[in-house]
């Protein structure tokens, strides 16, 4: 059995490899002159990709092997980054970003059951936040590395970002190659994997929340550097909009790990909801961007890292109370994603269309993130209510 930190590893290689991937297409399609709605458009297939694949992940995690089905996503990913290298143009790059996305909607759910059967290296019980802290924080590093190493390569050749992310994908493989025939593990009994009253509740939210959010956030990663691109020149606004996102990632991986060392929001979840609200406080941020001609790293990335700590509290909320379900983790964690793929999907051609009617576009992106963060908010408020009436009727 891989131990947590070697799956933290491979997560890293994987989100930081996908990511990369992302940002170099979008890179070379503002190059190429390509608008937003198009740009969205590119997002909302390699979303497509990814949600119409991420439950059949799961579900081939929890009956075909849950290593195999990482070792399948991440061939097919290295595909999809070999694409684009040898096809060194717009359109191979968007093919390769489809099949790329494709290979993480098999990596992920795989990798999700083999964290639930984890334990630590003295063989003991981890409790269920830490392995959902200790999930994140993995391809939320990998994304941090993504972003970065994207920024970095904007000063070169842009399309060299493929490579890195190929060789990512193909030493994944490598690695968990030994663990092919691996067999999925009953979880222990325990009072954090229990069933409660509200936890289908809480499920329900978390996962609406999530894809409400994810309407609104691959939206701003898909499309913030179009947006700069009104105000800047090609080579200036990737490398801003690489940097904002960097701290983006930043933002979440920060709160990822917060809430892997307290356990004060499990069953609370009002608390998480407080810190959700971060969303509307960073759209604000981007709109007062846009209307005072702030078009530069550091006010963006402020706002970018306020909106990755809300992503944190909103997308942990999901996981983990979808992992909390006594059996069938990989799949629980695949449904998860379906979510997240869904908002994902719609989202970068929806803001493609809001803003290509704005004169100040990231004004427009400001807009459209703060409609998304009344979306999420209400659908949480709606469901709270009811939520602490069964917690307090079956204290967990």
């Amino acid at each position: 059995m891989p131990s947590i930190l070697m799956l933290q590893l491979l997560n890293l290689l994987m989100g930081g490899g996908s990511y990369l991937v992302a940002m170099t297409s979008f890179g070379v399609l503002t190059a190429a002159h390509w608008s937003a709605v198009e740009t969205g458009a590119v997002m909302m297939f390699a979303n497509l990709a990814y949600a119409g694949l991420v439950g059949m992940g799961g579900r081939l995690a929890d009956h075909f092997g849950r290593a195999r089905t990482a070792i399948s996503g991440a061939s097919l990913a290295s595909l999809g980054a070999m694409i684009a290298v040898v096809g060194q143009s717009a359109w191979a790059s968007v093919v390769g970003l489809v099949v790329c996305f494709a290979g993480t909607a098999l990596f992920f759910p795989g990798n999700a059951g083999l964290f639930s059967d984890a334990r630590s290296s003295a063989g003991a019980e981890v409790p269920l936040h830490v392995k959902v802290s200790r999930y994140n924080l993995g391809w939320s590093g990998g994304n941090v590395v993504g972003f970065g190493m994207a920024w970095v390569l904007a000063h070169g050749a842009i399309e060299r970002g493929f490579l890195w992310a190929l060789g990512s994908f193909i030493l994944i493989a490598l690695i968990m190659i030994r663990w092919w025939s691996l067999p999925a593990q009953s979880p222990s009994a325990s009072s954090d994997r229990a069933d409660h009253p509200a936890l289908k509740r809480l499920i329900r939210m978390g996962r609406v929340g999530l894809l409400g959010y994810c309407l609104a956030g691959m939206a701003l990663i898909a499309l913030l550097e179009n947006a700069v691109a009104h105000s800047l020149n090609p080579v200036d606004s990737h490398r801003t909009a690489t940097a904002a996102l960097a701290a983006y990632a930043l933002g979440y991986f920060s709160g990822f790990m917060v809430l892997g060392l307290w356990s004060g929001w499990v069953m609370r979840p009002w608390r998480l909801f407080i810190l959700s609200l971060g969303m509307l406080v960073a759209a604000l941020g981007v709109i007062i961007c846009g209307q005072f001609g702030l078009i530069s790293i550091t006010p963006l990335a402020t706002c970018c890292l306020i909106l990755g700590l809300a992503f944190a509290a909103i997308y942990t909320a999901s996981l983990y109370y979808s992992l909390r379900l006594p059996h069938g983790a990989a799949g629980a964690a695949g449904l998860h994603e379906t979510f997240l793929g869904i908002g994902s999907t719609i989202g970068p051609p929806a803001c493609g269309l809001f803003i290509s009617g704005w004169t100040n576009a990231v004004t427009g992106m400001g807009v459209y993130l703060a409609l998304g963060a009344i979306l999420v908010i209400g659908w949480q408020l709606s469901q709270l209510p009811q939520i602490t009436r069964l917690l307090r009727a079956h204290p967990p």
